[in-house]
């Protein structure tokens, strides 16, 4: 679960981080389904996501289907690290193919 100390969005940039968020390796799909394998291993991850707004915005609005937002493309790059038992895995940073920035309201909040 993510915070909400954790998400802080600007006018055009948005960022998630989070930081030693426990979970649990359990070294292969079919264990993770199963449980048929050795026990899982505590593990921690920690993560940001960055995105960042470079189009104009476009705002849909469709009232049958209680939908409205206002959303604008964006960049968007992600730094991630694990650690399962001895072991740390750390990424490079990533980026998109694809994102979008944007907030939105729908069914009750559809005002």
């Amino acid at each position: 679960m993510v915070d909400d100390d954790d998400v802080d969005v600007g006018a055009d940039t948005a960022t998630v981080r989070v930081d030693g968020l426990k979970m649990k390796d359990y070294h292969d799909f079919e264990n993770a389904i199963l449980g048929n394998g050795n026990p899982p291993t505590p593990s921690t991850v920690s993560y940001t996501v960055r995105w960042t707004a470079t189009g104009d915005p476009h705002e849909p609005d469709n009232p049958v289907q209680r939908f409205r937002g206002r959303f604008r493309d964006a960049d968007a790059t992600m730094e991630w690290t694990a650690t399962s038992g001895q072991f740390e895995y750390r990424s490079t940073e990533s980026r998109n193919e694809a994102a979008q920035l944007g907030v939105e309201s729908n069914g009750f909040f559809y005002r």
